[in-house]
């Protein structure tokens, strides 16, 4: 594998991005309006069913450092939806890190879950990671949580499965978020809430020159902001 996998994961971003235009309406998030951070590309998108679908994508200018794409999907509070979240940090020889989820709103079992139960089944990786406490407590037993993809065949392997799922959740969900008899508002808090406990969020941001203020703002307004009152 060479330094083509960045051009492999820009063209995948690109087919997200595709899928987001497609499903959801753009706009200009009002928290960004007063940050910005060079190579880092953010947009937001939502819906009827979904409050807010964000893509960024940092593809440094030089060539050298890290790729990384960060993708969330929040439903709409009160509607039964697991939250998609889908990470990847990549060097220019191997995918260093990647974790996705259909993240569950405990205490209902949704059809997402169950297919990607089932298309994660007997998933073999080369590195798979471990997960600290405060990701237990949000993830699902499906995750796809792995490192140190450097061979074609596993990359494959990669983008198959999680391309799937994403144009899965992505093409059903008119069909798949329903009107919930309980108040998820906490639940999508949760998830936000313990995100934010994740150290090493904190520290790649603070490593990438950005002051203590702004990585705070963006992290609480931007990236995990709550849902108030």
């Amino acid at each position: 594998m060479t330094h083509l996998l960045w051009d492999r994961l820009n063209d995948y971003a690109a087919h997200i991005r595709g899928k987001f235009q497609d499903n959801f309406t753009e706009y200009e998030e009002p928290a960004m309006t007063d940050l910005y951070f060079k190579d880092w590309d953010d947009r937001f998108w939502h819906s009827d069913q979904v409050d807010k679908a964000h893509l960024k994508t940092i593809v440094p200018a030089d060539g050298k450092g890290l790729w990384l794409m960060h993708v969330n999907v929040f439903p709409a509070a009160g509607l039964e939806l697991p939250i998609l979240g889908f990470d990847i940090v990549a060097g220019p020889k191997k995918i260093t890190g990647s974790f996705m989820d259909f993240s569950p709103l405990h205490g209902v079992e949704h059809p997402y879950s169950t297919y990607m139960a089932n298309k994660v089944k007997g998933l073999e990786w080369n590195k798979p990671r471990e997960l600290p406490d405060w990701a237990k407590e949000i993830f699902s037993e499906s995750m796809i949580a792995v490192g140190n993809i450097n061979t074609d065949k596993e990359l494959d392997q990669f983008i198959e499965v999680t391309s799937d799922l994403v144009d899965y959740y992505l093409d059903n969900i008119d069909d798949m978020a329903y009107q919930s008899e309980r108040d998820t508002s906490p639940l999508l808090n949760k998830y936000c809430v313990n995100q934010k406990k994740n150290p090493h969020l904190h520290r790649s941001i603070l490593a990438m020159g950005i002051s203590e203020e702004d990585k705070d703002d963006y992290v609480n307004n931007v990236l995990f902001a709550e849902i108030n009152g």
